[in-house]
């Protein structure tokens, strides 16, 4: 992952090494949105795994931003904008890490 944001190799090695021992890594993607959060270094881009995560990289650069362990809120935003349902079981997994308060690390 030498591709990264100094932000990400900074801040978030503890997230990386807990997503790496208890999610068993990233997993595979299962879709991904372009998103415009105002940020001064442009559009990003979100892309959803298999084992719950938002996996975030800067479009232009392609740089690692953050990892985030999903919760049902921010997946049902994503598929909302494009007018999607999202899968059912992704959001079981989003309900099930909340409810082992796997998004606050």
């Amino acid at each position: 992952m030498g591709n990264q944001t100094n932000h990400y190799k900074n801040k978030r090695y503890k997230r990386e090494k807990f997503i790496n021992e208890h999610l068993c890594g990233d997993g595979n993607i299962i879709d991904s949105f372009i998103v415009d959060k105002g940020h001064v270094n442009g559009l990003e881009k979100h892309c959803i795994t298999d084992t719950g995560l938002i996996i975030v990289f800067n479009l232009e650069s392609g740089k690692l931003v953050t990892k985030l362990i999903a919760r049902r809120p921010q997946i049902m935003r994503y598929y909302k904008d494009v007018d999607r349902e999202p899968p059912r079981w992704l959001l079981s997994l989003c309900d099930w890490h909340n409810s082992l308060n796997y998004n606050r690390v």
